[in-house]
């Protein structure tokens, strides 16, 4: 693209590194809600600017790839503190990641509609449909670099979900939330999802307070991506370990049933990506394997700063400097065995009042039941460490949820208040 090249040769010119990473995306959405569907179309163009200069960062950015970004990041620079870490990666290849786009999804709105009426379909005896929405689009993503960095992606990406509850005649369960998505769309399977909408409707029909809290949980796919992922991928960042922010430290043994592997090239997932947000290769880390913390998440910053391994773990949008990610944690661990006695807890909320830097949490667990049936919302709490350690194993039904690829998991040792 000529204006990136206009750019980084200008901020050459100035004796500055300089990195533009460029994203152009065209998403529509199909929503009903209140008995009424609307669709809607979304358009994003933008360019970020980030320069190296003297050991000192500036970054810029906006909808066009301007001569003004240059001026503007440098300018920026000149307020930073210089620091040595501060450099620009040099290009690595990269490969594609087969089966990321969909031409279908330049168009997606036949896709959409099918995915609605699937949903919709649903709708009758005591399963009440709140909402809907099936999405789907496009995006090119570009990074370049004085330092010779120049890497494309073209992706797809492809979803829809569905909010529910029981409807009695003079009950009303608690809000369920459901979805899938891809990066194709054969790749959603409304049917799945909305049956397990139905069934968790069917368990919250009538709820019970829990008497016993001297029972494992079992937390399923959802739960996880909502509680464990944050979580875990705070504590994993090597940012977070360099500051020391973070419960768990490269060697420690967190329990000897758990690997966690982060896979930025998971097929059909639709945050895979071939190449970071600095454009380096993605690649799986093994972050706990057998049980031990092995390799935090870095980027070339933290890696620089921090003496360790660049894991090309960086994320960002067009909008911000490189951060640190995992993409798809991915979690293997011994068969659990019998989960009867388990308190399933399905549904999470209050995350973000963890203190993230202990690990330490104390969550509503909203969606939740037992072989009896639904359960009322309780407080589960404990920390990071407790339930890595306390992990007994995983239930066979394994799959893509979010953020991470789990089976139910079982887990001794958290504590309930009900």
């Amino acid at each position: 693209m000529e204006a990136i090249s206009r750019l980084l040769g200008e901020a050459s010119a100035s004796g500055a590194q300089a990195e533009v990473i460029y994203v152009r995306s065209r998403s529509v959405e199909l929503s009903w809600e209140k008995m009424k569907q609307y669709g809607m179309t979304y358009v994003e163009e933008g360019c970020g600017l980030r320069v190296v200069k003297d050991g000192r960062v500036g970054f810029a950015y906006s909808n066009r790839c301007s001569g003004d970004l240059v001026k503007m990041a440098l300018s920026a620079a000149k307020a930073s503190e210089p620091d040595s870490a501060n450099s620009l990666p040099a290009p690595e290849p990269v490969q594609p990641i087969e089966g990321s786009y969909d031409s279908s999804l330049e168009e997606p709105w036949e896709a959409l509609r099918g995915f609605m009426e699937a949903v919709l379909s649903y709708r009758g005896g005591h399963l009440n449909i709140i909402s809907a929405r099936a999405w789907g689009g496009t995006a090119l993503v570009s990074v370049a670099s004085t330092e010779g960095v120049d890497v494309s992606s073209s992706a797809s990406f492809v979803g829809a979900a569905a909010t529910g509850n029981y409807m009695g005649e003079s009950y009303v369960g608690p809000e369920i939330y459901e979805y899938g998505d891809s990066r194709a769309a054969r790749g959603v399977k409304v049917d799945d999802f909305m049956r397990e909408l139905s069934r968790k409707a069917e368990l919250t029909g009538k709820r019970e307070q829990l008497k016993r809290t001297d029972r494992p949980v079992a937390l399923t796919p959802k739960a996880i991506n909502e509680l464990l992922f944050p979580l875990l991928n705070h504590a994993v960042s090597l940012e977070s370990v360099y500051r020391s922010r973070s419960p768990l430290k490269p060697g420690d043994f967190v329990g000897n049933r758990v690997t966690v592997i982060d896979n930025p090239r998971l097929p059909e997932g639709a945050w895979s990506r071939p190449f970071d947000g600095e454009g380096l290769p993605t690649r799986e880390v093994a972050v706990i394997d057998a049980g031990t913390f092995r390799t935090p998440l870095s980027n070339t910053f933290w890696a620089n700063k921090a003496g360790g391994v660049n894991t090309h773990s960086s994320w960002r949008t067009f909008m911000t400097l490189p951060a640190i990610s995992a993409t798809y944690l991915v979690i293997d661990a011994q068969g659990a065995g019998d989960l009867g006695d388990a308190v399933f807890v399905d549904q999470v909320q209050g995350v973000h009042t963890s203190n993230f830097d202990t690990g330490e949490f104390a969550v509503n667990a909203a969606i939740a039941w037992d072989g009896d049936g639904g359960l009322r919302e309780f407080v589960l709490s404990g920390d990071l460490k407790q339930l890595l350690g306390g992990l007994v194993g995983l239930a066979p039904d394994r799959r893509r949820y979010g953020r991470v690829v789990s089976g139910t998991a079982l887990v001794q040792g958290l504590r309930i208040s009900s």
